[in-house]
């Protein structure tokens, strides 16, 4: 906080959220910076049976299992092309319950990643209500960056409990 004693004003530092940006298909989306501990190129996914058609599997990243969502395949897109030399696992940090109040890591693939912007807070507007239906809970809110709208994800709503619950009975987290 700055204080001018003179004319009696105070000013307060604006409200800066550091967004990861990145595309699936042709929508640009952000991340909260403190969810996220990396962005990598795809590993080798072990396929699980009966998960949620957006759920590919799971990774073995340095001895930790972690289950993998294509958010291109979560966002309904019909048209997924791969491009190996783009594509990136966006690795998030404590995303899953698991038990006894353990948090579990989650990975995101996504088309590319773009950059770190710093947007501030009064640019972000909750999300429009009809984005926030079942299928779209996950949307936090919409940034007004540059010339640019950039879709917020709630990385908490990205599974509803139906999902979690399949994941936790493969084994692999706990609602």
């Amino acid at each position: 906080m700055l204080r001018d004693t003179k004319n009696k004003k105070t000013a307060v530092a604006e409200e800066i959220a550091q967004v990861v940006t990145f595309l699936v298909g042709q929508e640009e989306y952000g991340l909260d910076i403190g969810k996220i501990t990396k962005a990598i190129r795809p590993l080798p996914i072990t396929p699980l049976p009966r998960m949620p058609q957006f759920v590919e599997g799971v990774i073995n990243l340095r001895g930790i299992i972690i289950p993998v969502v294509d958010l291109r395949k979560r966002f309904g897109l019909t048209e997924i092309r791969n491009n190996p030399r783009k594509m990136r696992m966006i690795m998030i940090r404590g995303a899953l319950h698991g038990t006894g109040g353990s948090h579990k890591p989650l990975a995101l693939v996504v088309d590319s990643v773009r950059e770190v912007l710093h947007i501030p807070r009064r640019q972000i507007e909750l999300a429009p209500a009809a984005a926030t239906g079942e299928q779209a809970g996950f949307i936090g809110g919409v940034a007004k960056a540059m010339d640019r709208l950039i879709i917020i994800i709630d990385i908490t709503k990205i599974l509803n409990g139906e999902e979690r619950k399949a994941l936790a009975e493969a084994g692999n987290v706990h609602p």
